[in-house]
């Protein structure tokens, strides 16, 4: 079954006994708990075994995979009932941002960086401190971004382009709508038409290797696609419907197809080995497809496309590396909830729920494993958290993206 569209030995089987909100609560209660824990004040907390680089570095401050993102998690979960009160992390949130320059200081890509650096970081720290130094920061960070030739999501424009939605939404200010609008006008004009497919798409320019063309969430087509539809409020009816458009034609161009089922190789590679398989994770693969893409226009070719890429991630299952969010069983299971919230279909629900049980054991397991629990939100037990709260509460909103 779907033979060829994923590889079995990054996956493992299903393990989830039927959903129940209680367990669940208290599973989302006991990641909180291990968290709070491992905090040390002012400090934050200590990098798990598998986020470490080489060489080694003893703490985070990231939102990828760092303080920052952890305490956005926290607090996420605090505001919607899920988990008691909280310290106040706001003196240490100040902080962070400098704290973090050590691990971007020398990156070819620049320090603004949603998820990795400084934009990130400003937005959470004016969430829970407004003022006007902070704000004006943070615009500047954004406007000096916008022509990263890296043209992706985690360092460039279209990552930064996220913190002036959530910024433009939360203030109202004609500022940060008009910012809005430039970042999406240069990201539409980097588009360009690949001699490949004969389709739009991006060039992405990275780490100083030679060019490449990805299409995934992470680093490509559908991480760059994803704040024209996010900011559809924001921009031009028709630059949004324009870009849904080729967004349409490039993915149905570049799909691979089995048994009902869709996924996509991580880049446009004409000599790829025949033996290469596609991943089946946020990053790369069809559950980041659908979750950047949940929102394109309702239409059947829209409709049969995403409906595919969601049976796919489906079948390909749990992912092995873990139940976090870019790479792991979380990511799969938001999937799960757009396609839920997409076409109102149960059995997506459903799925979703039992992706989460499942990531509940991969967390006692890995905490067992490795002797302590991976305080992160993209790669760590904290997705997983955000997971199971929207599966309870019958929310969609992917953490950090759709919310912030």
């Amino acid at each position: 079954m779907m033979t060829g569209l994923f590889d079995p030995t990054r996956h493992e089987p299903l393990q989830a006994p039927p959903w129940d909100e209680a367990p669940a609560r208290k599973a989302i209660q006991r990641i909180a708990d291990s968290a709070l824990a491992a905090y040390e004040p002012d400090m934050g907390w200590r990098a798990h075994p598998l986020d470490d680089p080489e060489p080694p570095i003893d703490r985070f401050h990231n939102l990828y995979f760092g303080s920052g993102g952890a305490i956005w998690a926290l607090q996420h979960l605090e505001e919607g009932g899920a988990i008691e009160t909280l310290p106040d992390f706001t003196s240490f949130v100040a902080t962070l941002r400098e704290a973090n320059r050590p691990l971007i200081a020398k990156n070819q890509h620049g320090s603004a960086s949603y998820l990795f650096g400084d934009t990130g970081l400003d937005l959470l720290h004016w969430t829970l401190q407004p003022n006007e130094a902070t704000g004006q920061r943070l615009f500047d960070a954004v406007q000096g971004n916008l022509h990263n030739p890296a043209r992706e999501a985690l360092w460039g424009n279209p990552g930064t382009m996220l913190a002036a939605i959530h910024m433009a939404e939360a203030t109202g200010e004609a500022r940060w709508t008009a910012l809005v609008r430039e970042a999406a006008d240069v990201l539409q004009a980097e588009m360009e038409i690949d001699v490949d497919t004969g389709t739009w798409l991006w060039v992405q320019n990275l780490y100083g290797r030679p060019p490449v063309r990805y299409l995934g969430a992470g680093h490509g087509f559908a991480g760059n696609v994803y704040p024209f539809l996010r900011a559809a409020t924001l921009l031009p009816a028709d630059q949004v419907a324009l870009v849904a458009e080729r967004a349409l034609k490039t993915l149905q161009a570049t799909a691979q197809h089995a048994d009902g089922g869709a996924n996509w190789f991580p880049g446009i590679n004409p000599q790829r080995p025949a033996h290469w398989l596609p991943l089946v994770q946020d990053c790369h693969g069809a559950p980041g497809i659908v979750c950047r893409l949940a929102a394109a226009p309702r239409t059947p070719e829209w409709d049969a496309l995403l409906l595919q890429a969601g049976a796919l991630t489906w079948r390909a299952g749990p992912l092995s590396k873990g139940a976090g969010l870019c790479h792991g069983t979380a990511g799969s299971g938001f999937a799960m909830l757009k396609l839920w919230r997409r076409s109102g279909e149960p059995v997506w629900l459903d799925r979703a729920r039992a992706l989460a049980l499942h990531g509940c054991g991969q967390v006692e397991r890995h905490r067992i494993d490795h002797g302590q629990g991976r305080h992160s939100l993209w790669t760590g037990d904290l997705g997983l958290a955000c997971l199971l709260w929207n599966c309870v509460g019958g929310s969609d909103a992917f953490p950090m993206l759709d919310v912030f």
